[in-house]
């Protein structure tokens, strides 16, 4: 009783705590597989190092890949087993008003029809090897999710406190600075004439701080270029050279990539393959400037640059470490002593952004089955429905049953009645319509509603609802985005009653329709002809996969 209280508590957020906990397994992946490819391709092609781009292309990978399963579509590209309508069906889709009703099902429709869930054949076919290990998983997610969630928070709340730390001692740095008027930097002596007619054209605002620190610049809107005294040590020509190093970040905008590895960092704290590409990325960035700054220099000025690059990591340190990107200096002079860096071949550059695009790709295909309807327990106060087949299934002579039309103006079946499938200990109570969100739907008979919104059945699982009384029988239609009718309300077949979602306990938007008959659960596919043709693939195989031979 007590777990059963829990889950139904747990109906409304979980979708959306799953879905987190499958984007962050996700990047989790995606870093990994980006992690071992770009190491790989680095050493053996080094240039590769060199290049921003590649590594500020990795890491968006990395953040678009844990987008994958809030994508309002999400449903409908994954390889898994799932209620994806396969590209066939896609390219057919079922207009409602072609959508004839037979009074009959031809055999293999009627095969949807499953058996009783008490029938022995189904439970010895489907049920018997695997009903009790689907369930202690069904049970678990929602509290893995919630465990997931809880760590998260945390560790993004150490995150969080640790920036502000660091926000707090940049903005203390930047208060106790002075900055230079136009007439200070001018006799500085520190700054070539182009480099003055530049920070006054962009109105770059100069600071001069005592701190020991390295030069830097602080913002990304509007960057600050942060000088320490220091510097006054160095001779004029090493000083005019690490200013231009600093402004070539500036016109490369390299504050702005940098801040935008620091956000993904502070999102996927957990992620290590990110703070990986982002010192990656540092040190490429660094890499570009020295060479832009020595490309042209005679031996002995990169000497001097070398030699002023060793006293700011001496004099700076720790945090002249950061400045750099976490690059050791020896690796940085061995770089200087080149006329240029390494190129990258542009074949083998595209080489790079196709790998990148197929593990995105890859990603996306690999997303579970976010169209299935949640596994959970009934609730307790709740009597389900039992399953039967329908009366054209177990009488042939049965009088043809009213014709009902299509919920949807675009059928696309992805799971039908009476199957079973690995998520769920029991039968399927209805059919399954892969739809997007928003998707109109429409009543299937005229007839009488007697509850629209969220319903207590089933622990409220069902998510917004509706009932319609079709006299005698029932249409029940599961996980509305939005209810457009109210109880008591007479319809006509075809009357819009609310449009898809994914509300209750669903993780993807689909219409899920039952039918009911004497308190009983029955087929609906009766009421339809050529269902079979609309179904995916997968949902035809499972089905096919557990009629009972003979």
């Amino acid at each position: 009783m007590a777990v059963q209280t829990m889950l139904t508590q747990w109906s409304a957020p979980w979708p959306l705590a799953l879905q987190w906990l499958l984007a962050c397994a996700g990047s989790l992946l995606t870093g990994l597989l980006a992690w071992l490819l770009l190491g790989a391709a680095a050493r053996r092609w080094p240039a590769l190092r060199m290049r921003r781009g590649v590594w500020l292309a990795a890491q968006a990978v990395i953040a678009a890949a844990a987008l994958l399963p809030f994508l309002p579509h999400g449903a409908q590209i994954g390889l898994a087993p799932s209620n994806t309508p396969t590209a066939a069906a896609a390219a057919a889709p079922l207009d409602s008003n072609t959508l004839p009703i037979s009074a009959s099902v031809p055999a293999p429709t009627a095969m949807s029809a499953a058996p009783d869930a008490e029938s022995p054949q189904l439970a010895s076919a489907t049920t018997a090897p695997q009903a009790d290990t689907p369930t202690t998983l069904t049970r678990a997610l929602p509290f893995l999710a919630a465990l997931w969630l809880f760590i998260y928070a945390a560790g993004l709340t150490r995150a969080v406190i640790k920036l502000l730390q660091a926000r707090r001692v940049w903005r203390s740095l930047l208060a106790s600075a002075r900055r230079l008027s136009p007439q200070e930097l001018h006799a500085h002596g520190a700054f070539t004439a182009s480099q003055l007619q530049e920070i006054a054209r962009h109105k770059l605002t100069v600071l001069r701080t005592d701190a020991t620190i390295s030069p830097m610049l602080i913002g990304v809107h509007r960057p600050r270029l942060l000088l320490p005294s220091h510097l006054d040590a160095l001779t004029r020509e090493q000083q005019q050279m690490i200013i231009a190093h600093e402004l070539h970040h500036w016109r490369a905008r390299d504050p702005l990539c940098l801040a935008i590895a620091a956000c993904l960092q502070l999102i996927f704290w957990f992620n290590p393959a990110l703070r990986w590409m982002a010192t990656q990325m540092a040190w490429a960035l660094e890499l570009n400037c020295d060479q832009h700054v020595l490309a042209g220099r005679p031996q002995q000025q990169r000497k001097q640059y070398a030699a002023a690059l060793l006293q700011q990591w001496t004099t700076a340190a720790p945090a002249g470490a950061a400045a750099f990107g976490g690059a050791t200096i020896a690796a940085r002079l061995r770089h200087m002593q080149q006329d240029s860096l390494p190129a990258l071949n542009a074949v083998i550059a595209w080489m790079i952004a196709a790998a990148l695009a197929a593990m995105l790709a890859l990603a996306a295909m690999l997303q579970p089955a976010l169209a299935l309807t949640a596994p959970t327990p009934m609730h307790p106060d709740a009597a389900p429905p039992t399953i039967t087949p329908t009366a054209a299934a177990t009488n042939a002579n049965a009088a043809p049953p009213e014709q009902w039309r299509a919920p949807l103006d675009k059928v696309r079946v992805t799971s039908f009645f009476g199957v079973m499938r690995s998520v769920l200990p029991t039968p399927h109570k209805g059919i399954d319509f892969a739809a997007a969100k928003g998707t109109p739907v429409h009543a299937t008979a005229a007839g009488t509603v007697i509850a629209a919104g969220p319903i207590a059945e089933n622990g409220g699982r069902y998510g917004n609802t509706v009932i319609i009384d079709h006299g005698g029988e029932q249409s029940l239609y599961a996980h509305l985005n939005s209810v457009a009718v109210v109880p008591g309300q007479r319809l006509t077949a075809g009357q819009r009653i609310g449009t898809v979602g994914a509300s209750g306990f669903a993780t993807g938007p689909h219409l899920h329709l039952e039918m009911r008959r004497d308190g009983n659960v029955v087929d609906p596919a009766a009421r339809f002809a050529k269902l079979d043709a609309h179904a995916t693939a997968h949902a035809l195989k499972v089905r096919r996969q557990q009629t009972p031979k003979g």
